[in-house]
């Protein structure tokens, strides 16, 4: 073995300890994948890539575990599982999108696989959050949320608020997910990829097939009509609302790669990595970021009609 691969694969466990670390902060979280995703592309065995996220999985969960162990044998257990969606969905969809590497450039499509195991386990925890099974982990999460709120605190009742914004936590769990996908996998990228020309006309260029626009307006239609009829069991909204969010997370990444490629045409020394930042800090200004969040999405899917890059 080079001293090289040596170096390599020494960085990669370092990466992965780190993982496991960050995984424990609630910022850290977020990003708890961002190390191994840096070192992946200098090993060259897609073995130990697998290896790395597979430790980091099993380090997470046995973690998580044993910080909740109180909850083993209680009625609350299910929050072990709930609590471990996010942390384990993202690895596994940057292990997908790692694995896609070897076989694709296209930043869209590797996405898109990787998204497609994030979005079934958040679907799998929406429905479990709309079933009546759910009422004990919804009950302590409400509890827990309002035992930050003292009752003399605020001249309102926040009681019946705070439990149906848990409620309505069933309808999310599926685009949050695919969006914490996102954040680690961009932010890595392109940093790996910063000088990389070939990549920046890539990421340039995402787009989804023509035909998913219509998945979009199904997904979008059914979700609205679910919020009309009060009729509707709330695990059918759950199901509508998480795809047609879903759906609405794709475009927007979409979106985001038309801003680039309008960038780009004006000069080549703008780079992805910019646009994304400025778009993430519009994300948290007020006003601003509704515009962002509603724009992005519309970019995209007008796409469909109007060649927005058909110059770039």
């Amino acid at each position: 073995m080079e001293q090289n691969d040596r170096t390599s694969i020494r960085n990669l466990i370092l990466a992965t300890l780190l993982g496991v670390i960050l995984s424990r902060f609630s910022i850290g979280s977020l990003v708890m994948t961002v190390p191994v995703l840096l070192v992946c592309p200098r090993i060259r065995r897609t073995d130990l890539k697998v290896l790395a996220y597979a430790a980091m999985l099993l380090g997470v969960i046995i973690w998580t575990v044993i910080q909740q162990r109180i909850l083993i044998g209680t009625e609350y257990w299910p929050t072990i599982p709930v609590s471990l969606y996010l942390p384990v969905s993202t690895i596994i969809g940057c292990t997908v999108w790692t694995l896609g590497s070897s076989y694709s450039r296209s930043s869209m499509r590797k996405f898109f696989w990787a998204a497609i195991p994030v979005f079934v386990m958040g679907m799998a925890v929406a429905l479990y959050f709309a079933s009546e099974k759910s009422l004990p982990v919804r009950n302590a999460l409400a509890d827990g949320i309002l035992m930050m709120f003292p009752a003399d605190s605020l001249s309102i009742n926040l009681s019946s608020v705070i439990r149906t914004v848990v409620d309505m936590m069933a309808l999310f769990f599926a685009p949050m997910g695919v969006l914490m996908l996102a954040l680690p996998i961009v932010i890595a990228d392109v940093n790996v990829n910063r000088f990389d020309e070939d990549w920046q006309y890539d990421f340039a260029n995402m787009k989804l097939p023509d035909h998913y626009v219509w998945i979009f307006f199904a997904s979008w239609a059914a979700a609205l009509v679910c919020n009309l009829v009060k009729a509707i069991p709330l695990w059918a909204m759950a199901v509508c609302w998480n795809l047609a969010l879903t759906m609405t997370v794709l475009y927007m990444v979409v979106g985001v790669s038309i801003l680039v490629a309008f960038a780009r045409r004006r000069t080549a020394a703008i780079t992805a990595g910019r646009i994304v930042f400025t778009v993430v800090l519009l994300c948290f200004l007020p006003i601003v970021n509704a515009v962002v969040l509603v724009g992005l999405p519309l970019l995209g899917v007008l796409e469909t009609w109007i060649a927005f890059r058909s110059d770039n």
